[in-house]
């Protein structure tokens, strides 16, 4: 799960639920975001 280390310790700041694509944005603190959504019936997820 070495993808996740970027926010491993981090506080959750804030929530979009639905973002503007129709997914979920996670807001951490640094200002790390996780954008999660899913595309062909997986989820996907990358760092903003």
């Amino acid at each position: 799960m070495e993808k996740f280390d970027p926010i491993k310790m981090l506080e959750l700041v804030k929530v979009e639920d639905p973002d503007g694509d129709g997914g979920l944005t996670l807001f951490f603190q640094e200002d790390k975001i996780l954008k999660i959504k899913v595309v062909d019936g997986k989820l996907v997820s990358e760092f903003m």
